[in-house]
């Protein structure tokens, strides 16, 4: 069986061939995203397996709940045979953890990451994290730090991160669909997140390729995301165009030019049909970040004055933020920043500075970057949010207006522009359609932002976590069948 796999910085997800046509795979709780992330419990040793009778005989016990569900309501939410599988896997490893749980910790990450342990992914890990940041190590969005310049040993952990993960995303595909998956097209950037440049993506690819072979996949090929999501956007044409990709993904952005429709769809090769394709280091979590340095950070003493007259040092909360940039958070984590941060907050009369000492102390800058990225969320729908931050300060919140995420991200949508001109200075040519996908894209402010600057131009929304993957998927049928 062939797949296509979309190891996203956010979000994972994959897809398989069903009726000719792509259909995505549950991951998680019945859903098809898998947040890429997973957390390292301290204190669990080997749970044992998961019992075929007692899953079989859960899955029933489900399938008639849902069915008295449905006479009781008619909006009651339908999961599929398939999704229910995947929710009472998880369920059932939730509670062999329970019972495997022992009073041992792990010295590191590495040394967690090599226990025979269970690794919690995706909404769970992010939970059990919140829940007590000190009971075990969190790792969030590791495509983002593949293409960065990191020393040996952060080589070897995030290598054993992607191949936990790819493990995961390749065994519960497999049971799903019952069949062994063994050829697969895993999306990539058109650049990783680093400033290595093409030896950062030579690192990443090979960091990738490297655990995806560990962990089973046979035939493994690699396809650009901005021309994965033009695949699929191209199966509802119905006549030849000039299209604009814009892949708007949580660690970096992509995007080019295709020629796309009924002329083009069967071509063994489409690199005739390319134009241009470009991409930057910058997505949906520089986002986040930039949106809690502007408006979230003031209220932890960004800003402020110490009693000899001299600001508050800005790159504590510059490094606070960056929870994507391995340097900035050994930094921020060092007792040389601690130090300094204790020094500053007795030369503060500003009780805000105590706010961030907590985060610091606590480990608790993932967590914010999390309330980054639900405020950015919530600013979709509605025009201004508080902020719940009561993790930090009981019955603390942060208000934040849609104004204001605008504001804050205005460089980085400087930086999409100048990506986008790239793209059409490349192809010499002007789109007649243009394609957006990505989770980023969701924002009112960016698709103001991208109407903005194509006014006159047909701008299409797809499906923000799933179009990528159902054109990897699409392209794997024409390359493994």
């Amino acid at each position: 069986m062939f797949a296509g796999l979309d190891f996203g910085t956010s979000n994972c997800s994959i897809g398989v061939i069903e009726n000719q046509e792509p259909v995505l795979v549950p991951l998680e709780d019945g859903e098809t995203r898998l947040s890429s992330c997973l957390f390292l419990e301290h204190g669990v040793s080997q749970s044992e397996a998961i019992s075929e009778q007692a899953l079989l005989s859960r899955v029933r016990a489900e399938q008639a709940a849902q069915s008295q569900r449905l006479k009781s309501s008619a909006t009651s939410a339908v999961l599929s045979d398939e999704a229910l599988v995947n929710k009472v896997r998880k369920q059932l490893r939730k509670e062999n953890r329970e019972k495997a749980k022992t009073d041992q910790k792990s010295l590191s990450v590495m040394q967690a990451l090599q226990s025979n342990a269970e690794v919690i992914f995706g909404k769970e890990a992010e939970l059990a994290h919140m829940h007590d940041p000190k009971s075990g190590f969190y790792i969030k969005s590791p495509k983002s730090f593949l293409g960065a310049k990191i020393s040996r040993a952060q080589k070897t952990v995030f290598s054993t991160v992607v191949e936990k993960m790819l493990a995961f995303i390749k065994q519960e595909t497999e049971y799903v669909k019952r069949n062994e998956l063994q050829q697969v097209v895993i999306g990539r950037p058109v650049n990783f997140h680093g400033l290595q440049g093409s030896n950062g993506n030579a690192q990443a690819l090979g960091i990738i390729e490297q655990a995806a072979k560990k962990v089973g996949f046979r035939d493994i090929e690699f396809l650009m995301e901005p021309i994965a999501a033009a695949y699929d956007y191209e199966r509802q044409l119905t006549e030849d165009k000039v299209v604009l990709i814009l892949d708007l993904g949580g660690g970096t952005t992509d995007c080019s030019m295709l020629k796309l429709g009924p002329s083009y769809s069967h071509l063994p090769s489409r690199e005739q049909s390319i134009l241009s394709y470009s991409g930057k280091r910058i997505g949906g979590i520089d986002l986040d970040n930039k949106l809690s340095l502007m408006t979230i950070m003031p209220h932890f003493g960004k800003n402020g004055l110490l009693t000899n007259g001299l600001p508050v040092p800005a790159t504590f909360f510059t490094q606070a933020v960056r929870i994507n940039d391995v340097s900035a958070q050994q930094d921020f984590s060092s007792n040389r920043t601690g130090s300094e941060l204790e020094r500053c907050c007795m030369m503060s009369t500003d009780e805000k500075l105590l706010r961030l000492k907590h985060l610091r102390e606590q480990k608790l800058g993932l967590r914010l970057s999390q309330s980054a990225e639900i405020a950015k969320i919530s600013l979709s729908a509605q025009e201004q949010i508080d902020l719940p931050l009561a993790f930090i300060e009981e019955h603390f919140s942060v208000p934040i207006k849609r104004s204001e995420l605008a504001e804050a991200i205005k460089d980085e949508l400087k930086q999409f522009e100048l990506l986008i001109n790239e793209s059409l200075r490349q192809a010499d040519t002007q789109p007649e359609a243009i394609f957006v996908t990505g989770g980023t894209a969701i924002s009112p402010v960016i698709q103001n932002w991208i109407h903005s600057m194509f006014p006159e131009i047909d701008v299409v929304i797809g499906n923000h976590f799933g179009s990528v993957t159902t054109g990897l998927v699409t392209h794997a049928q024409r390359v493994f069948t």
